[in-house]
């Protein structure tokens, strides 16, 4: 099997940097200050009242959300400037002029920007291994939560990619990346919020009353966190009448499914649109146009 040109000498140039070993020292040894601290608590509880299996379920939960928090903020720091960078550098038309294509060179820089993130998001397994040992945590759900981080990597890397390919520089590109991932996070789930409102507010002004709840907008499946937020309450459950509250306004409590199913497809619409971007063919075929209309 023949690996990506861009993949493997990006990996190389990752494996050998000390920044890159650095990082996974540091992602690593946050989490497991966290876990020791945690587990440091739990154990003077252990002694007092008996061991709560339901700990080990609340471990879970923040462990997740801290991990899926540190990734939003690491994935789009790495893919932001792929081919920024090559520009900067002065690197870029060399690329273009090699037997590679533009969709070859992009897949590859997402794949490498991808690569690095799985790399720490495997390498902390063990940590929730230690709530399955304790009981409350299937190993299952663990495999489950590394496929959606892995899938949704994929998705926060070609989001950069796909802003690197037509911005120039970047410190933009990197702004702008980190601006287009928190509007489709929190800004969808905003405006779907805000779409429920403006729906019950014109209900009432109507006079049309009524017991039923208005059903939310499907542009919510946009935003990972529905699939996130979905993902673990079918693993663990919450004992909070959330899915309840969440099957009254129409979202499946499924959504982790629909969530990974929209991740992949605007993953691969925006590596799309960024391969047709880098095309240099592309422009030059706008340049005879204007050419010949002139």
């Amino acid at each position: 099997m023949r690996v990506n040109p861009v993949l493997r000498n990006e990996s190389k140039i990752a494996v050998r940097s000390i920044k890159f070993t650095l990082m996974i020292f540091a992602y690593i040894a946050a989490l497991s200050i966290a876990v020791m601290i945690y587990y440091t608590s739990l154990n003077s509880r252990i002694f007092s009242s008996g061991l709560d299996l339901e700990s080990s379920v609340i471990f879970y939960v923040v462990m997740a959300i801290g991990q899926a928090l540190l990734l939003l903020f690491i994935v789009p720091a790495l893919s932001s400037t792929a081919i920024c960078s090559e520009r900067e550098k002065q690197t870029l038309d060399i690329l273009l002029s090699s037997k590679l294509t533009p969709l070859q060179i992009i897949l590859g820089k997402v794949s490498a920007s991808s690569l690095r993130v799985i790399v720490l998001i495997i390498s902390t397994m063990p940590l929730y291994a230690i709530g399955a040992l304790i009981g409350g945590i299937k190993l299952t759900n663990i495999l489950w939560l590394v496929v959606f981080f892995i899938i949704n990597t994929i998705f926060v890397s070609s989001i950069g990619v796909f802003v690197s390919t037509y911005v120039k520089t970047s410190k933009a590109a990197t702004a702008l990346t980190y601006g287009l991932v928190l509007l489709i996070y929190i800004g969808i789930i905003v405006i779907t919020w805000v779409i429920l409102i403006v729906t019950v507010y014109q209900m009432n002004m109507s006079g049309n009353y009524t017991s039923t709840v208005p059903k939310a907008s499907p542009i919510v499946y946009l935003s990972p966190i529905v699939g996130f937020a979905s993902l673990l309450l079918n693993q663990v459950g919450s004992g909070m009448g959330f899915e309840s509250i969440i099957s009254e306004f129409g979202i499946s409590t499924y959504s982790e499914y629909i969530s990974i199913a929209v991740q992949l497809g605007l993953s691969i619409l925006f590596i799309y649109l960024a391969a047709i971007k880098l095309n240099p063919l592309k422009k030059k075929r706008k340049s005879k146009s204007k050419k010949v209309k002139e």
